[in-house]
C-alpha cells in the first residue's frame, strides 16, 4: 500500500546478507503453498477408512464420530470444511512470498514489505480462527450421516490456537510499528 512517499533505496549489502536466507523462507513458503493446494483433493479422494490426511488435520476421533465410516460424502464434506484454513494459510505464504522477495532485494522498509508483513500478521489472525472452527465443522461433517440424536458438534480450542494468535497479533504489531518507523524516518530524511 504506497502512500504516495518514496519507499527507502534498497541496501545491496543487506539483500546480500538476507539473501540465503530470502531463497529458503521462499522455497519453503512454495512448497507450502503446493501441499496446502493439494490438501482438499487429498482428502476428498481418498480411499476407504483410511484417515490420512484427516487424522492430523482433525485428531483420531473421526471415525468414531462417523458411525456409518468415513465415506465418500463424508470425505468431500471433509474436504470443504478445510478450504477457509487451507485459504488462509495460502494467504499467509503468499504475503510471506512477497516479503522476503523484497528482503531479497534489500528493500526491508518499502511500502511493499511493510504491507506483507501486516497482510501476513492478519492472515495468520484469520487461519488461528479458522482452525478451531473447522474441527468443529469437521465433528458436523463426520457425524451428518448418523442417526438422529447421534450427530455431534465437538468444539476444542488449546494452548497451540492461543499460541498462533498471539504470534500472529505481534506480526500485526510489528508491521505497524516497523510502518511508523519508516514513516519517521523519512521525515527526518526530509527534513535534513
Amino acid at each position: 500500500m504506497d502512500n504516495g512517499t518514496p519507499s527507502p533505496s534498497p541496501r545491496p549489502e543487506l539483500a546480500g546478507r538476507l539473501r540465503g536466507l530470502s531463497r529458503a523462507v521462499r522455497l519453503l513458503a512454495l512448497i507450502g503453498m503446493g501441499a496446502l493446494a493439494a490438501l482438499p483433493p487429498w482428502i476428498a479422494l481418498g480411499q476407504g477408512d483410511s484417515l490420512d490426511p484427516l487424522q492430523g488435520l482433525f485428531g483420531g476421533h473421526l471415525l468414531e464420530m462417523a458411525r456409518g465410516g468415513i465415506t465418500p460424502a463424508v470425505r468431500w464434506r471433509l474436504a470443504l470444511v478445510t478450504l477457509l484454513p487451507v485459504a488462509a494459510a495460502l494467504l499467509a505464504l503468499g504475503q510471506l512470498w512477497r516479503l522476503f522477495g523484497a528482503y531479497r532485494n534489500g528493500d526491508v522498509f518499502g511500502p511493499l514489505p511493510l504491507a506483507s508483513l501486516r497482510r501476513f500478521g492478519w492472515a495468520m489472525t484469520v487461519l488461528a480462527a479458522a482452525q478451531p472452527l473447522s474441527t468443529t465443522l469437521a465433528s458436523v461433517a463426520a457425524s451428518w450421516d448418523n442417526p438422529p440424536g447421534q450427530r455431534l458438534i465437538a468444539l476444542t480450542l488449546g494452548s497451540n490456537d492461543y499460541a498462533l494468535l498471539m504470534s500472529a497479533l505481534v506480526f500485526v504489531a510489528l508491521g505497524r510499528v516497523m510502518t511508523e518507523a519508516a514513516r519517521q524516518a523519512r521525515e527526518i530524511e526530509a527534513f535534513v
